[in-house]
């Protein structure tokens, strides 16, 4: 397959890179600042510099791609009383931009427990939220509705792991779930199994326009 990843010089992102190498993709890295990406070199790789906010810019490297995967995270703490629109604002830019390149497979990453549920894990309702990454999450909950409400012609997937650590992936069966988390599994999982995952979803249609939780 031709795939385009973005966020590709992100954590996250790096490991899609070079899962979907290994597995004998080509890549179309879409990035910022292509230097960060210096240390992965394959022939199947392309790297681009493109404004991920910039639709235009975007769709001519969709062209001919079989998928658009989305390692994009927004990093760091927010100040106080601040907000973010960074997934919405950026997911609404790479829709625009893969309706004019007429690609419709779409794959992301948000997290679990971006919408409230009383049964949500009391850690991320009570400390995480209010404390880390809540304004994070509103804005992840603003892209996933965005895809569920307004692209009816976008066949995507959205991936909400626990919270992402580094290292290799562990090997194990991932646990999913259709709702906000996955219950009594780990409250972690490595970058490397989210990519794996991810990948894995282009091969069959389980979670096709679906939110999928996922855990080790």
């Amino acid at each position: 397959m031709k795939l385009a990843v973005l966020g590709a010089t992100g954590p996250s992102g790096q490991e899609l890179v070079k899962d979907a190498l290994a597995r004998g993709h080509q890549v179309i890295a879409l990035v910022r600042s292509p230097e960060k990406l210096a240390e992965i070199k394959h022939d199947n790789l392309q790297v681009h510099r493109v404004d991920i906010f910039n639709p235009q810019d975007l769709a001519p490297h969709f062209k001919g791609c079989d998928a658009v995967l989305s390692g994009l995270g927004q990093r760091g703490l927010l100040l106080p009383f601040t907000k973010t629109t960074f997934y919405e604002d950026s997911v609404k830019s790479i829709v625009t931009g893969m309706r004019e390149a007429n690609i419709t497979r779409f794959l992301c990453i948000t997290s679990w427990c971006t919408e409230y549920g009383p049964d949500n894990p009391k850690i991320m309702e009570w400390i995480v939220k209010p404390l880390f990454i809540g304004r994070h999450l509103t804005s992840m909950a603003v892209m996933e509705n965005y895809l569920f409400n307004e692209c009816p012609d976008i066949n995507y997937t959205i991936v909400r792991p626990p919270q992402l650590t580094n290292g290799p992936s562990v090997g194990t069966e991932m646990h999913t779930a259709q709702g906000q988390f996955v219950p009594k599994r780990s409250p972690m999982i490595t970058r490397a199994d989210v990519a794996k995952f991810m990948l894995n979803c282009l091969t069959t249609d389980q979670w096709d326009r679906k939110a999928v939780s996922i855990a080790p």
